[in-house]
């Protein structure tokens, strides 16, 4: 993945938005990750658009099954 910092993104918007094109781009801000840049592809994937019914179904018993672990991870 690349990890450019937000003034190096401003100056060179259109480098990194193609490199988005092919892998998700890590904006940082003061050495912490900000925002993430990704196509809008990858994005719509992520989001489940396109995805079954079942599945969805599946995902959201998986992640209340989960849940508790899920926030603990969240939290580190």
């Amino acid at each position: 993945m690349t990890r450019v910092t937000a003034t190096e993104f401003k100056n060179n918007i259109g480098a990194f938005s193609d490199a988005a094109m092919r892998e998700p781009v890590i904006i940082t801000s003061h050495d912490r990750d900000r925002l993430v840049l990704l196509s809008a592809e990858e994005y719509s994937r992520l989001a489940g658009h396109g995805v079954s019914e079942d599945r969805k179904a599946m995902m959201r018993e998986r992640t209340a099954y989960h849940g508790n672990t899920l926030t603990e991870l969240s939290k580190r």
